[in-house]
């Protein structure tokens, strides 16, 4: 027996606590590491290997700049060297690994100290945060779009009470240097000479190298043609460094910006009666990407400003602009209750098997409805692009940028009334296709082809491959029964083929599609007793509601509460024939049908002396006849309103 045997069945506690200690950290999901005074790896754990993709033999005694790579050696030498210093220390922030990527880390060094002192090396544990990196800027992101919204709101009733208009561009100006932190904005009234701004107000931070620009004349075209042509049209100009974009990078035309130190703008053009007529711009001394989101906030500041000087102006531009916004704040209301209602449907709706799956599920689809939401916002509302909708749920898996995913199809605008469903049908055919078709598996590829039948009728095709035979699914879920009422929504109708080969789904789009150029009451109080309730068991319940989701939540509680569910319909021909065909007890209607107002659906309920109430995202609806609830409702809320009205129709005998 050797020595070292010999020692170990002396102290076999001490064997047993370095076999624990191993398997311990080979068990933990953290990298654990133990680096020497020459920086070389004398253990690593597991986690190591899953990190790195290879075996720990061929870490071990390698030395950190071996393993980590030069760029990774950079960004952590500084807190080697005070761990080789005697100091124990927490860092974070993001190393890009050789071979393991880009990862956003918390490491703690611990130096190991000799009794005599000399410090023999370091102990390292490091935790990957990048998700959690990630779910906070995602949450930041969130939060600061409520903020831009509050800000918004404040600046709407400051510019309410401005009489001059200077002064109204003045303080929109100072307020987006704060929110977006850009060297200089401002905004341009366009002069009767062609081409020519004067900038009536200009604000920024004193440290920029961005000029003084108010009060100055400046010729459009001086600052590139293409720029020029697209502000004039009333399309948004966006440009990340004048020396690198095609429209500016003209020796000429950089002087110019050179000259007011501007490296890159952002432009909001107004344009009315036809004409461009004022702009709003950003503009900042370095280098600088602009988000959607950026964009979408600028706009609004710009709308505002506009209304702001037009009130001030005249009595008439005034009591204009007064409507206008009245009508803005009305219809954002109508959007955001909307928005809400779905949301809520989705959370009461969407199937729960775990909680992971449940969290998934929720964030995908109300993540859908915030990506169609921000296309609509950046084209004001005006519709989305069929392919921008397409790309934007597609991108992860190379949508447009490779073989896996490829789109197929001319411009098609979709109407704002039907994005958000229509994003909701892609949402759930792409993630059913991530799960078990053709995105699932690295030799599956996607097409999704779309063109005009007979120019009312727009056709898609979602056809899947996915490299190896695949089965009919043997029930039908949540998100199939989604597709099938989102698509009902706006007015058109698929086609489900599960061929061996994949998935085949077709899409009839009869409404709320347009091909486009390439370029181009007194309100109800609630106080409800639960004894009320049993007033709807049995009843008949008409539901009327556009919203696909929201339809099916009013749907779900009404049967909870015994009620008979009649519909639900999302247009005035359906409920009036359901009216004049069935045998209904109560209603309940949406107020805004497609842009329609229900009021035919109520008087015929009128005249049959049945109860109603309406349910509208509108603050202040113009209908008589019935309580008002206001989306998003509480449950209570709706079964104490259709509880109150006792049935005025007698029911003949024998009816079911």
């Amino acid at each position: 027996m050797s020595q070292d045997d010999q020692a170990l069945s002396r102290n076999p506690s001490s064997e047993r606590r370095s076999v624990l200690s191993a398997a311990m950290a080979d068990a933990v999901p953290v990298l654990i590491s133990y680096v020497d005074r020459d920086e070389r790896y004398r253990f690593v754990n597991r986690a190591y290997e899953n990190w790195f993709g290879v075996d720990r033999s061929e870490i071990e005694g390698k030395t950190l700049r071996e393993v980590l790579g030069d760029d990774a050696y950079a960004r952590v030498r500084q807190h080697v060297s005070r761990a080789m210093a005697g100091e124990s220390l927490t860092f974070e922030g993001e190393v890009d690994y050789k071979g393991a990527g880009v990862r956003h880390i918390e490491a703690r060094y611990v130096p190991d100290v000799a009794p005599t002192g000399e410090i023999l090396g370091y102990y390292a544990l490091i935790t990957d945060i990048s998700d959690r990196k990630t779910a906070e800027a995602e949450m930041a992101r969130a939060l600061a779009g409520e903020r831009r919204r509050a800000v918004l709101l404040d600046l709407g009733q400051t510019l309410r009470d401005e009489p001059d208009p200077i002064a109204i561009a003045q303080i929109a100006a100072r307020l987006l240097t704060a929110q977006l932190g850009v060297g200089r904005a401002g905004y341009g009234e366009m002069l009767p000479e062609p081409d020519m701004t004067e900038i009536i107000a200009d604000d920024g931070d004193p440290r920029s190298g961005v000029g003084l620009l108010g009060g100055r004349r400046l010729r459009l075209g001086d600052f590139g043609p293409a720029i020029s042509v697209d502000m004039h049209a009333g399309r948004t100009v966006t440009v990340g460094d004048v020396a690198l974009d095609p429209r500016t990078n003209d020796p000429d035309v950089l002087e110019a910006y050179a000259a007011i130190g501007v490296r890159s703008f952002l432009t909001i053009s107004l344009v009315k009666a036809g004409a461009l007529s004022a702009f709003m711009f950003v503009a900042h001394d370095a280098p600088r990407a602009f988000s959607a989101d950026d964009v979408a906030f600028v706009a609004d500041v710009a709308e505002l400003i506009w209304s702001a000087s037009q009130r001030a102006r005249s009595d008439q531009a005034l009591a204009r602009a007064a409507e206008t916004e009245r009508l803005l704040i009305r219809e954002v209301d109508h959007r955001a209750k909307n928005v809400l209602a779905v949301v809520q449907s989705l959370a009461q709706l969407t199937p729960f098997e775990s909680k992971a799956q449940y969290v998934q599920a929720l964030s995908g689809r109300i993540g859908s409805l915030a990506r169609a939401h921000s296309l609509l916002s950046t084209a004001r509302w005006s519709g989305v692009d069929l392919r921008d909708l397409l790309r934007q749920e597609l991108e992860p898996y190379d949508a447009d940028g490779g073989e896996r995913v490829v789109l197929e199809g001319p411009p098609v605008l979709i109407d704002a009334q039907a994005a958000q469903s229509m994003a909701l049908v892609i949402h759930e055919l792409a993630t059913n296709a991530s799960k078990y078709g053709a995105l699932a598996r690295p030799e599956g590829r996607l097409t999704v082809a779309w063109r005009w039948l007979d120019g009312q009728t727009l056709t898609l095709v979602w056809r899947e491959k996915t490299g190896a035979p695949v089965a009919a699914p043997t029930r039908r879920g949540f998100g199939s029964t989604l597709i099938q009422s989102a698509v009902k929504q706006i007015g058109s109708r698929v086609a489900i083929d599960w061929r061996p080969e994949g998935l085949e789904a077709s899409l009839f789009i009869q409404g709320g599609a347009h091909p486009r150029a390439a370029d181009s009451t007194p309100p109800y109080r609630p106080g409800l007793s639960t004894e009320d309730v049993p007033a709807l068991r049995d009843q008949r319940v008409l539901v009327v509601e556009d919203e696909a989701l929201v339809a099916m939540e009013l749907a779900r509680v009404l049967t909870a509460a015994g009620a008979v569910v009649v519909g639900p319909v999302g247009t005035i021909a359906e409920a009036m024939d359901l009216v004049d065909a069935a045998l209904i007890d109560r209603a309940v209607l949406d107020v805004n049908l497609g842009g329609q107002p229900v009021t035919p659906v109520a008087r015929a309920l009128s005249r049959r002396l049945i109860p109603f109430v309406y349910l509208t995202g509108y603050q202040d609806p113009d209908v008589d006849g019935g309580p008002v609830l206001r989306k998003p409702v509480a449950t209570s809320a709706l079964l104490g309103a259709l509880a109150r009205g006792a049935p005025l129709t007698a029911r003949p005998a024998g009816a079911q």
